[in-house]
């Protein structure tokens, strides 16, 4: 019993000796609530983001209340409450509350307003669960939604944390205004967002491309036959603005899906006219011939003009830049600034074309205006059109070579490319000289050759293009030789920074390797997944195509060495996974010539005749069955 009641006794007075303990009377909240309500903190307290948290000092017997604008992290307030009383004292302000510029929107009411958006909606209703967070920046609120997967189309993976970002809305803090909503691909790729004007500026403009593809549909279209291979063809070449229509307004899947089959259409086209199947063709244009000249050099000056207020895209800044890097004497690769990293990507004849523009105009070390990129694409287009203009005459007539000068001048994608200031151009415009001086097989080598060392595809025609006059030694001979001198004169940049070896193992690396392993949403292949299997198939089958024309059909003429030429190009951009308007260029003066100037057998065009090998490789031509 005496032990029971000195227990019950400490029972008892158990709570009395607690209180002499030392330790928080008041919690946290009460030491927040009484800090928050503190006259000279008010304006800073309203502010969304500023959030407050409290830590009890033993030492003071008090609770230490701090003010954080979250988004900066900037310490707003400090408070000191004590404990036992509630009084508030030591009020600091830090100097730097007032300069802050506060955001009016909450990250949750940010996040609430995004996820309101009915494409956000759609898009994370095709997915599982899904986090979310938000960051505040220049008055703005940049809201990002993430679920698992690391299949960079779609979305842009998030390094090794397994999920990838597949929805971003920006948010005007100060007017509640949605800036804008990027789902799926178009979260990655700026290409995908349907930016008024970013790509090619004033040729994405109906009443600019609208007009011009109408004038190239008159000037080749039959009205005498609707129903000909020759409307057909037309349609095709104007084809891709459908797909255009939809990359406009960032509707990914169709454009890509879209621009299929133009590219399929071209490629039977072109592949059976070198085989000699629908190879005549009956009439060149509907227009005299002054008036094609007239057209050619009116819509010639529309492009050039155009150009003087054109946006540089990041292909041709970088080839300003590596230009620029071959004047300091540094090797281009691996040496390209962060915003074009992958600027390297290209052949050193790219860059080296840019280096007496810089030369001329300057660089500023900026993404600029970039006036070198401007001129040469200018000079380029200009070569182009001369050299189709040159084509034409030489192989049909003044009418024909107008006519090609006319297609090339006012067809949109030349606008397109040029108005990008790429270098898909340039190398368009060596492929047009290249059929300039087809007959040559010492230009066919140069042209070839100059062709990989600008953007690496074209040596796919290598093979055709040796064999143009037969396997004989004099002209195989010669297109190697043209080849090599063209070779030595570009990759002699490679020996810059005195490491070849080095240099060979990296071009190589950001060339044909990066291109090769090139994950991207623009392709058939990665839209669906389930046709992947099928691309390297294509890739292996354009190969295979460009060793059997070059031994077949045994007549070789330059319409078919163009036509057979497109075919190639295009086989071979049917197994890229990247494909952009642009690379219609590519394959665009081989298809003029080749579906649009009517036939002609007294000249090389459609005849047999070789009038640059001498007299007895005239008769071994003959000779051949």
């Amino acid at each position: 019993m005496r032990h029971a009641a000195v227990l019950l006794l400490l029972g008892l007075l158990l709570p009395a000796f607690l209180s002499f303990v030392p330790g928080p009377q008041t919690g946290r909240e009460e030491a927040v609530r009484r800090a928050e309500l503190i006259p000279s903190l008010e304006r800073y307290v309203e502010q969304p983001t500023v959030e407050p948290s409290a830590s009890y000092d033993p030492s003071r017997d008090g609770w230490r209340v701090v003010f954080v604008e979250r988004v900066s992290g900037t310490t707003v307030a400090t408070v000191t409450v004590d404990d036992d009383t509630g009084r508030v004292r030591d009020v600091r302000i830090s100097p730097r509350a007032d300069a802050l510029t506060y955001p009016q929107l909450s990250e949750e009411e940010a996040i609430k307003l995004a996820r309101a958006q009915e494409e956000v909606r759609e898009e994370l209703s095709r997915h599982g669960p899904y986090t979310v967070d938000a960051e505040y920046e220049n008055g703005e609120w940049i809201v990002h939604f993430y679920v698992p997967g690391e299949d960079p189309v779609g979305g842009v993976p998030q390094g090794d944390s397994g999920t990838k970002e597949v929805a971003r809305v920006g948010i005007d803090d100060s007017s509640w205004q949605v800036n804008y909503v990027y789902v799926g691909d178009q979260v990655g790729w700026n290409m995908a967002r349907g930016i008024p004007g970013a790509y090619g500026k004033q040729a994405n403009y109906w009443w600019v491309w609208g007009p011009m593809a109408l004038v190239f549909a008159m000037v080749f279209f039959r009205n005498d036959r609707v129903l000909s291979l020759r409307n057909l063809d037309v349609l095709a070449l104007l084809g891709f603005l459908i797909s255009h229509a939809y990359f406009r307004e960032g509707i990914v899947f169709e454009a890509v899906l879209l621009w299929y089959p133009p590219l399929l259409y071209l490629l039977v086209r072109t592949l059976l006219m070198g085989f000699g199947v629908g190879e005549r063709v009956e009439k060149t244009a509907n227009l005299p011939t002054p008036l094609l000249f007239a057209l050619a050099a009116l819509a010639g000056g529309f492009v050039l003009a155009l150009n003087t207020d054109s946006r540089v895209i990041d292909v041709g800044y970088a080839g300003v830049v590596g230009a620029d890097r071959i004047l300091e004497g540094t090797v281009p690769y691996g040496n390209m600034p962060e915003d074009v990293g992958t600027g390297d990507t290209y052949g050193p004849l790219n860059y080296l074309l840019y280096v007496p523009f810089v030369l001329m105009f300057g660089f500023s070390g900026e993404w600029d205006f970039l006036p070198a990129a401007h001129a040469l694409t200018a000079f380029c287009f200009t070569a182009g059109a001369l050299a189709l203009l040159y084509s034409g005459w030489r192989l049909s007539g003044p009418r024909e070579g107008a006519a090609l000068a006319l297609a090339w001048c006012v067809f949109p994608y030349t606008l397109y490319a040029a108005n990008n200031n790429t270098n898909d151009v340039v190398v368009a415009s060596v492929g047009a000289i290249g059929l300039a001086l087809a007959t040559s097989p010492l230009a066919r080598g140069m042209s070839v050759a100059a062709g990989f060392a600008i953007k690496l595809y074209p040596i796919i025609l290598a093979p055709l293009w040796m064999a143009h006059d037969g396997l004989r030694r004099r002209p195989v001979v010669d297109f190697l030789l043209g080849g090599a001198a063209v070779t030595l004169l570009s990759f002699w940049v490679l020996f810059l920074d005195g490491g070849p070896l080095e240099a060979i193992k990296l071009f190589y690396e950001r060339t044909l390797a990066f291109q090769g392993d090139r994950v991207t949403p623009w392709s058939i292949y990665t839209q669906v997944p389930q046709l992947g299997f099928l691309r390297p198939l294509v890739v292996a089958l354009a190969a295979a195509l460009a060793v059997l024309v070059a031994f077949f059909p045994r007549r070789k003429t330059v319409r078919r060495l163009a036509a057979l030429s497109a075919a190639l190009i295009i086989a071979l951009q049917l197994g890229t996974n990247y494909w952009f308007y642009p690379y219609v260029t590519w394959f665009e003066p081989f298809v003029f010539l080749s579906l649009l100037l009517a036939t002609n057998e007294k000249t090389a065009l459609d005849g047999d005749r070789h009038p640059n090998i001498g007299d007895q490789e005239k008769a071994e031509a003959q000779a051949q069955p």
